[in-house]
């Protein structure tokens, strides 16, 4: 049974009220958008990770960014459908740019995100970038390893079936 995503489309119409334009129509964000959108928003969000209410808009942000990135897929809100199912193809993120005598770049992501294949898509719109802004602080922070056994010794001599490995 999939996860249940922990916001609603009506949760979604609230929270980006000025953001998208909804309806029926192919120039406007469809409910079915947004359900798609928090489907695939649903296996790259980790509840535990959040509290219930900053959890909730986390994953809007994601579903936001999946919402953007997949009606550009499709080729954008119009009238008429495009067509680029199979034609469509990804642009590459700009890391800089020279004409003549102007220069452009661009911020590059941090290094944790340009690792993370799953972080870095989030990397292309700003719904994304505030889904990164709310999970990395909760990826990282304090660890370490533990030394014991796999298994537990009783007392009674049993010798555990995993070998104990020790690291120096």
């Amino acid at each position: 049974m999939a996860p249940t995503p922990p916001a609603t489309l009506a949760d979604f119409k609230t929270r980006f009220n000025r953001d998208f334009k909804y309806g029926d129509g192919l120039d406007q964000v469809q409910d079915n958008d947004i359900q798609n959108a928090m489907s695939d928003a649903v296996p790259l969000f980790n509840p535990s990770l959040f509290s219930t209410a900053d959890g909730k808009t986390a994953f809007l942000f994601a579903a936001a960014h999946f919402l953007v990135t997949n009606v550009q897929t499709a080729g954008g809100l119009e009238t008429k459908t495009t067509g680029q199912g199979f034609n469509n193809a990804p642009e590459e993120i700009l890391s800089s740019k020279s004409v003549g005598g102007v220069n452009m770049g661009i911020v590059e992501p941090p290094d944790i995100i340009k690792r993370s294949p799953a972080l870095y898509q989030f990397w292309t719109t700003g719904y994304g970038r505030r889904y990164i802004g709310m999970l990395v602080p909760r990826l990282v922070g304090p660890f370490g390893a533990v030394m014991g056994r796999a298994e537990a010794d009783t007392g009674a001599g049993i010798t555990p079936s995993v070998p104990f490995a020790e690291f120096t």
